[in-house]
């Protein structure tokens, strides 16, 4: 999803507002490519193409968090501030710096910095902000705030549901999670992977080759994604030490909540959730059959809820359901659906993803997979920084 959001960013028209030490810089850049904008935008907000961070941003045009959530734009003072993340907030009083710091969660920039229509892993501009329910949030762009203001609630998380089973549902889905493992090819193979790349394709709407994506896993830490639409090319790495974004031939280095997001998404495959069945953080439990007898297992991962839709039959993965943001950057419920299942190396693979958005088609998640390699051997360059790109 990262590289999908970052592809379909606010707008080609992008302005920056740029504000530190309270003094303006004003950037406009005409017919701006979308990916181009938002790479702008990480540079702009003191993302350094060497992977250094600038000192703390004074955020909100240089107004006390405290007032901004009461409804009044008052200055703060360089001489009382508090430094959260990246962000540097000043304010206009002792008193409001005491209530802040009581309670920082409330008033500081939510979404640890990220656009609110956009989503995690977008970096929003600290001068670009809106107040909605006694929270600020901040944007990538001016579309951006006028798409949310539109319709806050449909760019906000909705709250996580409440998981506890019975143990009884929880010893049968743990049935049924053993089971797909067998399915797969059993604990040994699933459980020894070294590697694993995956090359696929996405069609639009009209059935026409729209993209190429290929995704490179090297085990246990160690993430890539390559996605190539027409003339544009974007790669997300995450390896150990360092975690950047390769992209218009500069790397881009990732602020934590881009990392985040990476691994939270390449964690939302059915190989990637049965290699974490025995970690302390996963949890899975039957509430339900769904259509045709399907077996419904809700599963936990660090925190994250998504729902697998397993046959229990064949102990077949068919389908993985979860709460997320659309290629629209408004969340709703996508459903993954795998299909013609092939042997590779001795594991049962899907070849096949076909997605919905709250049961509508969407093509851009769905793919087709032209070829699965399992460890293989992998370039290590494929995890490092290039050397010769720009800022590498």
């Amino acid at each position: 999803m990262m590289l999908l959001i970052l592809g379909k960013a606010c707008s080609s028209l992008l302005k920056l507002t740029l504000r530190q030490e309270r003094k303006d810089v004003m950037i406009w850049k005409d017919g701006l490519s979308a990916l181009a904008a938002v790479l702008l935008l990480l540079i702009s907000l003191g993302v350094g193409v060497r992977g250094q961070t600038a000192s703390p941003l004074v955020p909100l045009e240089g107004l006390d968090p405290v007032e901004l959530i009461n409804g009044k734009e008052v200055g703060g003072k360089m001489a009382i501030s508090v430094t959260r993340g990246r962000f540097q907030y000043i304010f206009a009083s002792q008193e409001n710096k005491a209530i802040f710091e009581k309670d920082p969660a409330r008033y500081e920039i939510q979404l640890e910095g990220s656009c609110a229509r956009m989503g995690r892993g977008v970096t929003g501009n600290p001068d670009l902000y809106s107040v909605y329910k006694e929270r600020i949030y901040i944007f990538g762009s001016d579309a951006c705030v006028l798409a949310f203001k539109s319709s806050p609630e449909s760019y906000l998380e909705p709250a996580a549901s409440k998981f506890a089973p019975s143990a009884e549902a929880l010893k049968k889905g743990q049935d049924l999670i053993t089971k797909a493992v067998e399915a797969m090819g059993g604990a040994a193979k699933v459980d020894g992977l070294v590697s694993y790349q995956e090359k696929a394709i996405t069609k639009n709407a009209q059935g026409e080759v729209a993209g190429q994506i290929v995704v490179t896993r090297g085990f246990p830490d160690r993430y890539r994604s390559d996605r190539m639409t027409g003339a544009n090319a974007f790669s997300s790495v995450v390896a150990p030490n360092e975690s950047f974004i390769l992209a218009q031939k500069q790397t881009f280095p990732m602020i934590p909540e881009q990392r985040k997001n990476v691994e939270r998404n390449f964690k939302r495959s059915p190989l990637e959730l049965l290699r974490a069945r025995t970690g302390a953080d996963f949890k899975a439990a039957v509430f339900g059959p769904g259509e045709a007898g399907i077996e419904q297992v809700a599963v936990e991962l660090e925190g994250a809820l998504m729902t697998l839709g397993i046959d229990p039959t064949t102990g077949r993965i068919l389908t993985l359901s979860y709460s997320d943001r659309a290629p629209n950057h408004m969340f709703g419920n996508i459903t993954l659906t795998y299909s013609d299942f092939r042997a590779v190396d001795g594991l049962t693979l899907p070849f096949k993803v076909t997605a919905t958005i709250n049961g509508s088609p969407s093509p851009p998640l769905s793919r087709e997979v032209e070829s699965i390699t399992v460890n293989g051997k992998l370039d290590p360059t494929l995890f490092e920084r290039p050397k010769t790109a720009a800022g590498g």
